[in-house]
C-alpha cells in the first residue's frame, strides 16, 4: 500500500512489537550486570594502603577475594548469555528498513567474554 505522490509504503506498525521491548529490557539488565561486576572487581581487588593504615597498623588484604571473583565470573557468564539472546532476537528480527542493530549487545558480549577469558585465562 503506497502512500499517493511519496512512494513510500505507509506505516501500519501500531509501535514496537513484543521483540524490540523485550531487546530493550536485555540491554537495561545487562548493562545493569555489567555495573554489578564494576561494584564487585571494587570489593575483590586488593586493599590499597593509605597511611592512617600504617599508622593504625591494620592488616590490609593484598590478594583479591576469590569468592568475589567466582561471583564475578557467573555475572560475566550471565551477561554472555543475555548478549546471545539479543544478537539472535535482533538478528531475526531486523528484516525492516527502520530496524536497527543493537551494538549494545555485541558490546555486552565482547566484555563478558574477555571477562570470563581473564578468569580461566591467568594473563
Amino acid at each position: 500500500m503506497a502512500v499517493y505522490g511519496t512512494g513510500k509504503r505507509a506505516e501500519r506498525r501500531g509501535g514496537p512489537d513484543i521483540f524490540v521491548k523485550i531487546l530493550g529490557w536485555l540491554g537495561v539488565f545487562g548493562w545493569f550486570l555489567m555495573f554489578v561486576a564494576l561494584f564487585i572487581i571494587d570489593r575483590a581487588k586488593p586493599e590499597a594502603e593509605f597511611i592512617l593504615n600504617k599508622t593504625a597498623r591494620a592488616t590490609l588484604r593484598n590478594t583479591w577475594d576469590q569468592g568475589l571473583v567466582t561471583y564475578l565470573f557467573y555475572v560475566m557468564i550471565l551477561g554472555l548469555f543475555i548478549s546471545i539472546i539479543g544478537i539472535v532476537i535482533n538478528t531475526r528480527r531486523f528484516h525492516r528498513e527502520d530496524d536497527r542493530f543493537r551494538l549494545t549487545m555485541i558490546l555486552l558480549g565482547i566484555i563478558s567474554i574477555f571477562g570470563i577469558a581473564k578468569y580461566l585465562l591467568p594473563f
